[in-house]
């Protein structure tokens, strides 16, 4: 996989066990085509023998923060 002409990319490697199918190099890397929320925001992809294969796609997501209740304490000890 080449990045575009500007220099070389960053990408995240390391290996995903497939259970019965072994072991294989993983590679995550940013969709440079993305144009539209929807598409997916990274690539998975493995290496078999001299190939690449795209085995999953990522989103970035945001969790939601859940508010904090207050709770009144009684430190008159009354």
């Amino acid at each position: 996989m080449k990045g575009k002409k500007n220099g070389p990319k960053k990408y995240l490697a390391g290996v995903v066990d497939f259970g019965i199918l072994g072991r294989r190099e993983a590679y995550l890397f940013k969709n440079e085509k993305r144009e539209k929320k929807e598409q997916p925001a990274y690539r998975l992809v493995i290496k078999e023998g001299d190939a690449w294969k795209e085995v999953g796609a990522f989103w970035v997501r945001e969790s939601k923060t859940k508010e904090v209740e207050e709770e009144e304490i009684d430190l008159s000890g009354d």
